[in-house]
């Protein structure tokens, strides 16, 4: 007998049972519930105030935001058009089906001083997945704030983040995750503040690192990774995050890493490539893509949390070497056992368009496929593994 089937009370055994005839066992039942849609769940609640208790129980949210993630991710498509302020989310499955367009709220600007005014341009940056949340960045077009929220783009919930001041004079690079050891949400994010030091002013790289608990920011110090560069790409496995970093020279590149639990950062060296990024996380290690220097090939490798002596690190392995058409082919996410590739292709005639075609490679049967319908012609295009979940950021305990 599971947790969930514990949990009920004998009229929801009843319930489950289908009434004084039970058609099923009510364990089989909820084994059911659990692998529906979020959307057929929310639906479901108004059946029965059983159904509906049942549905917030924190063994049934794990099991159905489980399954919903390892058994039948989604692939969140998003793209972005210039031209028109606009962005879009789109929901595929894996038969290469758009199953749904999500709608992107307003998500209004709040809790800033009112002698700033901000102008939500329409357009969003998604930091990273977890539990079914969204992490986005608000892009606005003036203020010296950084506007992020939480957001469960199925439930619809939203979730406020208090801003974090930074400077528009280089690119910010952020992270979001999740520890179940300490059972808390963290985004990081890298940026440029300025300083006054002994009457001078001038723009100093920091960390700071949100914790959903407290709902609150805090400076941190980059500690092995002071002169080390984060630049681009962002992933996370259970209690990790990661970067692709490089050193002082911008010869060596790195996996910077950073520990949720612990609030450490290392990095570790990986091989010389050009254009070295994450694909994602597949079996909780990371993977990472590039094209080799010598050759027109790209290379897969995997890096694997070890323990020793010293404490945690990385070693990394190589996996697989692949031919390439073009080095605008990079890859956007692992999407259960396939890594999505994105070969950009420039439309000729339209200033600023590339057209994007979407193409997937199997780490297990090492085979390619492509999405026959998937073309978009947009200014920018991302993914996400994305998997639909119940759990509730709103309240002030987190699920």
């Amino acid at each position: 007998m599971d947790a969930n089937s514990e949990s009920l009370n004998p009229s929801d055994k009843q319930m489950a049972r289908g009434g004084e005839k039970p058609f099923l066992h009510f364990e089989i039942i909820i084994k059911i519930l659990e692998r529906l849609p979020v959307k057929s769940i929310l639906r479901f609640q108004s059946v029965c105030k059983d159904w509906n208790n049942l549905f917030k129980t924190q063994s049934f949210i794990a099991q159905h935001a489980s399954h919903s993630y390892h058994e039948s991710p989604f692939l969140l498509l998003h793209t972005y058009d210039d031209s028109y302020k606009r962005s879009s989310l789109l929901l595929l499955n894996q038969k290469m089906e758009t199953v749904e367009v999500l709608s992107i709220p307003s998500f209004e600007v709040l809790s800033v001083p009112s002698k700033y005014s901000f102008n939500h341009v329409g357009k969003i940056k998604i930091i990273g997945s977890c539990n079914g949340w969204l992490c986005v960045l608000l892009c606005v077009e003036s203020g010296p704030f950084r506007l992020l929220r939480l957001w469960n783009p199925l439930t619809r919930e939203v979730r406020e983040i208090p801003p974090i001041r930074w400077v528009h004079m280089c690119p910010p690079f952020s992270g979001f995750g999740f520890s179940s050891i300490v059972n808390d949400y963290k985004i990081v994010t890298f940026s440029y503040l300025q300083k006054n030091i002994e009457g001078l002013n001038y723009a100093a790289r920091v960390v700071h690192v949100y914790s959903l608990s407290t709902d609150s920011w805090k400076e941190l110090e980059l500690g092995a990774v002071q002169k080390k560069g984060v630049i681009k790409g962002t992933a996370s496995v259970d209690g990790t995050m990661a970067w692709i970093g490089y050193d002082d020279s911008f010869d060596v590149p790195l996996l910077v890493t950073f520990d949720i639990v612990t609030e450490v950062f290392t990095s570790t060296p990986i091989p010389s490539a050009v254009r070295v990024t994450i694909a994602g996380a597949y079996q909780n290690k990371f993977v990472l893509s590039g094209h080799h220097r010598e050759s027109h090939s790209m290379h897969i490798w995997v890096m694997e949390q070890v323990a020793s002596e010293s404490g945690k690190h990385f070693s990394c392995s190589e996996k697989y070497s692949l031919g390439i058409p073009s080095y605008s082919f990079v890859n956007f996410c692992i999407w259960g056992n396939e890594i999505v590739f994105c070969e950009k292709e420039r439309k000729a005639g339209v200033e600023g368009k590339s057209k994007f075609h979407l193409k997937l490679f199997n780490l297990t049967t090492k085979k390619w496929k492509e999405f026959p319908n998937i073309s978009s012609s947009h200014d920018c295009c991302d993914g996400f593994s994305y998997g639909g979940s119940l759990v509730s950021l709103i309240n002030p305990q987190v699920q």
